[in-house]
């Protein structure tokens, strides 16, 4: 991935992009585990406290103040999340749902064993002192280079070579290969994936619509949206539900904002908005002729506004109700 990819993937999900934001736990996902998995020394708290990081950034986005830091930044909130681990360690029984995930075939045999492998590659771990286990676990269960460590950790690239060299002179040479195979058995995938991103799923916006049915249609037909028998209609982070009014006049969308003074000159906006919708440049564009080759209705057809070395290109639809959705982008 590259950094201007990553940059995109971090404003787009700061934007409410689950679908973006599922790309970087991907990314970072084993790193963040094995930095933990360093700190806590247990595998099962490891993966818990890695997805409650990645819930937590998620809801603090707005906080990362640079796109281009968000490793260095997720990196900051995992070691915070383990210092709280450790202060208040305590007793802790795993729940009982967890063994829904255990296949039916497999023995007790095979699941103990499988449990002493992990206990195996912690021992082979152990041996190293923190500052050389971590950026060796890093090495080995993200696959991350040296210079890759260095940029998370903000430690120096010489100093994280000679902490990994000295860590493979310190492990035994069957060490070593227990090592490289043992954290490849360990490392998380898609399944925790899905975990994170069943928990940070945006709330709906409901809706009340004259007609149920029509309201469905039109946002699965003309609008593109994944609509369900209950009305939940979502679609690339979007999300609203949908609901039949008693009465046409209990819809009600927004009228449109007073005239107010916004950065760069701005006044507000051409009509009523009641959801804004984050793409970017070339999207915003591809939706709008989307949209208009399907018939939807057209609020107002896109505008360009220069902001700054930028520029921010916008358009409007309206559904049956008159709720108008703003699709904008910039550069």
């Amino acid at each position: 991935m590259t950094d201007s990819l990553e940059r995109e993937l971090v404003r787009q999900s700061g934007y409410g992009d689950q679908q973006a934001y599922t790309k970087l736990v991907r990314k970072y996902s084993n790193v963040i585990y094995s930095i933990v998995f360093s700190e806590v020394s247990d595998f099962y708290f490891a993966q818990d406290i890695a997805q409650e990081c990645f819930v937590k950034a998620w809801f603090k986005l707005d906080q990362l103040q640079d796109e281009n830091k968000f490793g260095a930044w997720i990196v900051s909130i995992a070691k915070n999340l383990c210092k709280d681990h450790v202060r208040k360690k305590r007793f802790f029984e795993r729940p009982l749902g967890e063994a829904e995930g255990i296949a039916a075939d497999d023995s007790l045999d095979e699941m103990v064993n499988r449990q002493f492998d992990r206990n195996k590659v912690w021992r082979a771990f152990e041996v190293l002192d923190e500052k050389y286990r971590t950026p060796t676990l890093m090495y080995y269960i993200s696959g991350y280079k040296a210079n890759e460590i260095s940029d998370l950790l903000g430690i120096p690239l010489r100093t994280i070579e000679t902490r990994i060299r000295r860590a493979k002179n310190l492990l035994k040479q069957e060490l070593i290969d227990l090592a490289e195979q043992g954290a490849s058995e360990i490392k998380l995938g898609e399944e925790f994936v899905g975990k994170v991103k069943a928990r940070i799923k945006n709330a709906l916006q409901v809706r009340l619509v004259k007609n149920l049915k029509a309201s469905i249609q039109y946002y699965h037909k003309i609008l593109g949206f994944t609509v369900d028998d209950w009305g939940h209609a979502e679609r690339e982070g979007i999300g609203f539900l949908l609901l039949q009014a008693e009465s046409p006049e209990q819809v009600r969308p927004n009228g449109i904002p007073a005239k107010s003074s916004y950065p760069q000159g701005w006044t507000g906006p051409p009509t009523s908005w009641d959801t804004y919708a984050y793409s970017d440049f070339n999207g915003v564009q591809s939706l709008y002729e989307e949209f208009t080759a399907k018939g939807a209705t057209i609020a107002y057809p896109p505008q360009i506004e220069v902001m700054g070395d930028r520029k921010w290109k916008e358009f409007a639809v309206k559904d049956l109700d008159g709720y108008v959705i703003v699709f904008g982008g910039s550069n």
